[in-house]
């Protein structure tokens, strides 16, 4: 009996240690949002949620799961592809960052959104001008679903 319970220790012990290793290889890839790096585990060890949240919440605890630094990730990634701050704000709470992070990393980057605006322009359209009204509807609905703001559209094509 007192063998048995020792060996369902151990196995515990082991599977803690694999679960507790595969978050850091992840991690060591890339950051990780909260939400993201449990759910990758759960779907790795679907029976232990229970400690796979556990050791996420640990490695939060110690830092080195952290949503802010994900939040920065995405967000500079984002912008060197040159996408605004709605779609980047869009993209955060899909992970469920909370609102105050996602500001922060937006105030951060300290960027330049209008700039940005046009080089998502240029990169689409080159130096071809906008004369037609509907060019200029395209172009528009185009950075919307960039995610950039009406204010910052308008003062694109001044």
């Amino acid at each position: 009996m007192h063998a048995d319970r020792l060996m369902k220790s151990s196995i515990k012990k082991e599977l803690l240690i694999k679960i507790k290793y595969r978050a850091m290889t992840l991690l060591a890839r890339r950051e990780h949002s909260f939400l993201n790096l449990s759910d990758k585990l759960i779907c790795i060890f679907p029976d232990e949620s229970k400690q796979v949240y556990e050791i996420v919440l640990e490695l939060k605890k110690k830092n080195l799961q952290s949503d802010l630094r994900f939040a920065e990730m995405i967000t500079t990634v984002r912008i060197r592809k040159c996408y605004g701050q709605n779609r980047i704000k869009a993209e955060l709470k899909s992970h469920k960052i909370d609102n105050d992070i996602i500001e922060l990393s937006l105030t951060k980057c300290d960027a330049d959104w209008v700039k940005i605006a046009k080089k998502a322009l240029f990169k689409k359209y080159g130096l071809s001008s906008c004369d037609e009204f509907n060019d200029k509807i395209k172009r528009s609905n185009f950075l919307k679903y960039r995610g950039f703001t009406t204010e910052q559209i308008t003062e694109c094509f001044k």
